[in-house]
């Protein structure tokens, strides 16, 4: 596909919120992307056939269920798509700001204490770590830079999967994908760098 076929797509609302809804579900339906983009099902059905012909996505039949899920090209578009969002945030729709703040809105139902305290900590890891990488790379920092600075925080993130391991309290799926989602976060960043 084209440079301008790639630009008039994500340069659409629904496309890139069907990306980012993939990448959020890991392995996902092409109707749970149908309700999360608000769209109907030929249309997102549509649009991700663009993006399988654009090595953005795969599909995989497993007996009867057809899943969809992103490929090493469509997380590298998802991380750079997020990057984007997260520079224009102030001009940026709200959808947009929804799919990349899922893990802080994922949650609505009660929690148990542990879950609620190990979420707290998730979030403030997150945030620390967004805060340093993005004045890092606002200072132009050089890639062995921005590894050396980044690198303690890989033992927050260990000590908080310790929490998780240990918690005598059952732990909510919504903070366990949370947790999985800030990690690979911050190992996608480490990696690049």
């Amino acid at each position: 596909m084209n440079k301008q076929s790639m630009d008039n797509l994500f340069l659409q609302e629904k496309p890139t919120l069907a990306l980012m809804a993939v990448w959020a579900h890991k392995r996902t339906y092409a109707s749970v992307v149908t309700k999360e983009i608000n769209s109907t099902f030929a249309h997102t059905t549509k649009i991700l056939s663009k993006m399988e012909e654009m090595g953005l996505v795969k599909f995989t039949v497993d007996g009867r269920i057809k899943y969809v899920e992103l490929t090493e090209y469509g997380i590298e578009a998802v991380e750079a798509l997020q990057q984007l969002i997260h520079a224009l945030k102030d001009t940026l729709p709200s959808a947009y700001l929804k799919a990349v703040e899922a893990d802080e809105n994922v949650v609505k139902h009660a929690l148990n204490e542990e879950s609620e305290k190990i979420l707290g900590k998730i979030r403030e890891l997150r945030t620390k770590i967004d805060k340093s990488y993005t004045e890092l790379v606002k200072s132009k920092a050089s890639d062995e830079a921005i590894k050396r600075k980044l690198g303690p925080f890989s033992r927050e993130v260990a000590l908080v999967g310790t929490m998780i391991e240990n918690s005598e309290e059952p732990i909510h799926d919504d903070v366990l994908i949370a947790y999985d989602e800030t990690a690979d976060a911050f190992n996608s960043i480490i990696k690049r760098n």
